[in-house]
């Protein structure tokens, strides 16, 4: 709409171009970054819970912004507002997984914070359906489209309302023991949740040389230094898998089989059914399973299929172009039931409470960054690589593949303290491989 209104005004198309890059790859990831900062700050001045409670507020705000946008139809308020919404997809990023996270009870932990992918995967659904021109998505009905990130916002509002704290945060953060009982018998429903606070307790010991832990001084903190690589390589390498731009060159396949629009507007949501049944099997099976299964067998997936997904994007065949769709499936599959749902778990479990949020604010500066460079690099490089910008990202997924391999312990049924002491051992043990070798 303001790319129109730009033209309309006699603004040179390339001028137009380049404010309209800054648009999209600009201001919405740098607002990303500062709002994955500011969440992990309320997260833990403020709670798990009233950090949530604000991130709603922050997407009121961002939805009646870009009803005004409509109405001021200016560049420079576009930039303004695609930066809150940045904030707000910033400070939510992580919010849930870590308050569901730190409410689960030990052998749920992993089923529960991987349900989330699941959700996130009906909301895009209905994201699909909504924005079917013959719905909101067109000009007429975009306040009707924006007025829905308000409506679930304020009803997440109410039910979080009574919703209880984090019992960690009470406990380790707050050092308020009683609360922490209380809130624990009421998730738990039951009276007898001493096990779970002796464990609180052995974990209040545990990271006394960590309390107080801010981004920078997470950064800078020895011990944890393995920790932090294992977040940006996992980070990095997820980010890479480039799930984006695979769609986006499925569509010469989509032309080759000269399927109609209407068939392939429909086929997004035949690839949900298929992620949803795979999410479903990934919930129930990662409690049995494990988190390196799910991790070690996704990038493999991913590895493959996008090597082979490169050669098959060259040729213009029908058979190549049904394989390759195929391909995509078996791509995408790998990816939801590997690091989409299980980076977050695993994050979540390599850090003390203390250390935890400012984590998870690495993990999303990270993030952010690589989807601010990889976007950039993919509309510098896709006129002169074609498909074969793919294999750009190709060695990081096999690094991350390797490392996780070598590095990362398993956290499945143990305690964040026993995670700790594995992933201390498991560092250690091939630390002393790598200096004999």
């Amino acid at each position: 709409m303001q790319l129109l209104n730009l033209q309309k005004e006699g603004i040179e198309n390339d001028t137009v171009r380049f404010m309209f890059l800054l648009l999209l790859i600009v201001f919405v990831p740098l607002g990303g970054l500062f709002g994955v900062y500011l969440w992990g700050y309320l997260a833990d001045r403020y709670g798990r819970r009233s950090a949530l409670l604000i991130n709603n507020g922050i997407s009121i705000f961002s939805s009646a912004i870009l009803c005004y946008d409509k109405i001021f139809r200016r560049f420079e308020f576009s930039l303004f507002a695609r930066f809150f919404i940045g904030i707000g997809s910033g400070t939510f990023g992580y919010s849930v997984s870590l308050y569901v996270l730190e409410i689960s009870p030990l052998n749920l932990r992993g089923a529960l914070v991987t349900a989330l992918i699941l959700f996130f995967t009906w909301g895009y659904l209905l994201v699909q359906i909504l924005t079917s021109p013959e719905i909101w998505g067109n000009e007429k009905n975009f306040s009707l489209l924006v007025g829905v990130t308000a409506i679930f916002s304020i009803i997440s509002s109410i039910f979080l309302v009574p919703s209880p704290e984090s019992p960690r945060f009470l406990y380790l953060q707050r050092n308020d023991k009683e609360k922490a009982r209380q809130v624990l018998k009421k998730l738990r429903g039951e009276e007898d949740v001493e096990e779970e606070m002796e464990e609180l307790h052995q974990e209040h010991f545990a990271e006394c040389s960590q309390k107080n832990m801010t981004v920078w001084k997470l950064l800078h903190f020895r011990s944890l230094r393995w920790h932090i690589i294992t977040v940006m390589v996992l980070v990095s390498g997820s980010r890479f898998m480039q799930t984006n731009a695979v769609l986006i060159f499925a569509q010469q396949s989509y032309n080759t089989l000269g399927l109609s629009t209407k068939i392939m507007r429909f086929l997004p949501f035949v690839g949900g059914l298929i992620i949803q049944l795979m999410l479903l099997t990934t919930i129930c099976a990662v409690e049995y399973l494990g988190r390196r299964f799910f991790l070690l067998s996704g990038f493999l997936i991913c590895i493959i299929s996008n090597i082979a997904l490169v050669f098959t994007f060259q040729i213009n065949s029908r058979s190549l172009a049904l394989i390759s769709i195929v391909l995509i499936i078996i791509f995408l599959m790998g990816f939801v039931t590997g690091p989409a749902s299980i980076l977050s778990v695993i994050i979540g479990e390599l850090f003390l409470q203390s250390s935890r949020a400012s984590a998870f604010v690495i993990s999303g500066l990270i993030s952010w960054g690589i989807h601010f460079v990889s976007a950039l690099m993919f509309l510098l490089t896709k006129s002169y690589l074609g498909t074969y910008y793919l294999l750009l990202y190709w060695p990081f997924m096999i690094f991350a593949f390797i490392y996780i391999f070598w590095v990362v312990p398993e956290t499945n049924g143990k305690t964040f303290q026993e995670i700790q002491e594995n992933m201390v051992a498991s560092t250690s043990k091939n630390s002393r491989k790598i200096m004999a070798e």
